[in-house]
């Protein structure tokens, strides 16, 4: 490996526009903002797996359906932080085998209201309910509840929480990788109760990206059997 190597990789996590994207470097969206826990955590991971396969990589935070866009019209590579359901909806992306990272889903509330422990309390507890716009399975599962419930996507996890607090809706539902240092200090204005469920989030790739899902997975899994995504989780998640 060529000694200038680490400058070339940490330079290709500058900050540069989706359309620099070229043979030499590799862009991922992913739908976290860049302060969330799970940005962070992304772009460790992909640091270190693209060491691994010897190629130059970019993360970019993107709105879900600009991401979605992104990725079939070829301007990215892959996505960071999808959930399994999310191949149903486009069969024909290469999703890598091995989970990156998993994250929990919990439900943040009015302080003087009881806490929410499970998607059958919500629907019980809470009639009208926020979540991260461009969240598949948040969407998908929202809208399933309905008329119990009626969901509303709101462009920022803040900007869920807040909707709570304000007095606005009963109810948001996010995931801990979503949280970044502002949006977890909100939670101590309202409640949350246990985790719903815990996601598996998966790095998708596009449907010309054959070859270099076969050197992802195989890089992904010798990433897990070192130990990096337990190193990770220590280092990027706290317990809210």
């Amino acid at each position: 490996m060529p000694r200038c190597w680490p400058a070339m990789l940490t330079a290709a996590f500058t900050s540069l526009p989706a359309a620099a994207q070229g043979p030499d470097t590799l862009i991922f969206g992913t739908t976290h903002e860049s302060d969330s826990v799970v940005y962070q955590y992304a772009t460790a991971y992909l640091n270190k797996l693209c060491a691994e396969i010897r190629q130059r990589c970019q993360l970019q935070s993107l709105p879900g359906r600009r991401a979605e866009a992104m990725l079939a019209d070829g301007s990215i590579v892959g996505e960071m932080g999808r959930v399994k359901d999310y191949g149903r909806k486009h069969p024909h992306y290469l999703r890598i085998d091995e989970p990156f990272v998993q994250t929990r889903t919990f439900v943040f509330t009015p302080a003087a209201k009881p806490a929410i422990d499970s998607w059958q309390e919500l629907t019980q507890q809470a009639r009208t309910v926020s979540y991260k716009r461009g969240i598949h399975t948040y969407q998908t599962r929202l809208e399933m509840l309905r008329p119990q419930v009626t969901p509303h996507d709101v462009q920022t996890v803040p900007a869920c929480l807040q909707m709570v607090i304000a007095g606005r809706d009963q109810a948001c539902v996010y995931d801990d990788g979503s949280l970044s240092a502002a949006s977890r200090a909100m939670l101590s204005l309202g409640r949350i109760g246990k985790p719903l469920e815990e996601l598996d989030l998966y790095i998708y790739l596009g449907r010309d990206q054959r070859a270099l899902a076969g050197s992802i997975n195989a890089a992904a899994g010798r990433l897990h059997a070192q130990g990096l995504n337990a190193e990770l989780r220590r280092k990027y998640f706290i317990s809210p």
